[in-house]
């Protein structure tokens, strides 16, 4: 098992440019989905120190009557990129309930615009839509709806990146019992449990509303959250990426899928699509211990880094596992370059 200064002393060496001349630094690596909402100095100071960027993504997760929170989480995490002196990027959100009303898409675009002149380089959709909010008839509204295409052009046209989380894993479709490998998360979450729920969308439907949305908009940069919730099928994933060049994906809450999975096929999936996957954790910034939660993003990223670098034995869970040992300009890409490519306001 390699120390974590092993770790640190594999990491490729970047280009930066100083006074018009190229220095060589320790790679720098970027985490493209997380959430922070709160001023936390101690966890900057540890992503400063461990040579870490990061994306922080605001979701819009109200399907009822409650009231709205996402403009002030989408404050909150403005402040956090100016606290973190542009370290922490961010995704902003926007409700997508009153989707029937006539004023809908101009006050979300209106609130979209001043996000994005707080520095907001990217939107994020979440899978209340197609899973959640229903028309006034009763229907779960889907992510190919009308009612958010100018939107979506709106955002295509400020050059931002659509970050979308639509459908969930397979589990959400099937029996709660010891088979279903996503138990724990539904036994805690029966809202985005759909077996047998009356009126609800299969998981087939959402995703081919999905796909009519990304034809619909070829010019629009989207990044699929949890590998496309394709998680299951790489190669389902792989016929969808090579239909839509604007499709890309991340690896949050989903390194666990590929640990456990076919390690030749997911190894012959990422060489393949090698500029098309987004390294990402799904971290969430939920305990007033700051340190703590540094401890924790920290001990995850050196997890998954050794993961796709080394053929090192890794822990993960109650087993051991073996990396996949990618080609270091492999793992550039995906923790580093692809963040970049798909999502450039990070530039």
């Amino acid at each position: 098992m390699v120390t974590r200064r092993q770790l640190l002393a594999s990491l490729p060496v970047l280009a930066t440019w100083k006074n018009g001349r190229a220095a060589e630094s320790a790679s720098e690596r970027i985490d493209a989905h997380l959430h922070i909402h709160r001023a936390a100095p101690a966890l900057l100071a540890a992503l400063e120190k461990a040579d870490w960027r990061c994306i922080s993504i605001c979701v819009s997760s109200a399907i009822g009557d409650e009231p709205s929170t996402i403009g002030d989480l989408n404050a909150k995490t403005a402040e956090v990129h100016r606290a973190s002196k542009g370290r922490v990027a961010w995704a902003s959100s926007f409700d997508a309930r009153g989707f029937e009303n006539p004023e809908f898409a101009g006050r979300v675009i209106a609130s979209l615009r001043q996000t994005f002149d707080q520095g907001a380089i990217a939107v994020k959709i979440w899978k209340n839509i197609g899973m959640g909010i229903r028309s006034k008839s009763g229907e779960y509204v889907l992510p190919d709806n009308p009612a958010f295409t100018p939107i979506f052009e709106a955002v295509q046209k400020a050059d931002r990146t659509i970050i979308a989380h639509i459908a969930e894993p397979d589990g959400a479709w099937l029996p709660l019992d010891s088979s279903n490998s996503e138990i724990g998360y539904y036994s805690k979450n029966p809202e985005w449990y759909m077996f047998g729920r009356q009126g609800a969308h299969s998981k087939e439907t959402i995703m081919a509303a999905r796909d009519r949305f990304l034809a619909r908009h070829p010019k629009l940069r989207v990044v699929g959250c949890h590998l496309g919730s394709d998680e299951d099928h790489l190669d389902r994933l792989a016929k969808r990426l090579d239909t839509f060049p604007n499709f890309a994906v991340d690896t949050a809450a989903r390194v666990r899928y590929l640990v456990r999975g076919d390690h030749e096929e997911a190894r012959r999936f990422l060489l393949k699509y090698q500029d098309r996957v987004l390294y990402g954790t799904d971290f969430t910034l939920d305990t007033a211990d700051d340190a703590q939660a540094a401890a924790s993003l920290q001990r995850t990223h050196n997890q998954d880094w050794e993961f796709f670098a080394t053929a090192n034995e890794i822990r993960y869970g109650d087993r051991t596992y073996k990396g996949l040992n990618l080609p270091e300009s492999v793992v550039r890409k995906i923790f580093h370059g692809n963040a970049l490519r798909w999502v450039p306001g990070l530039r």
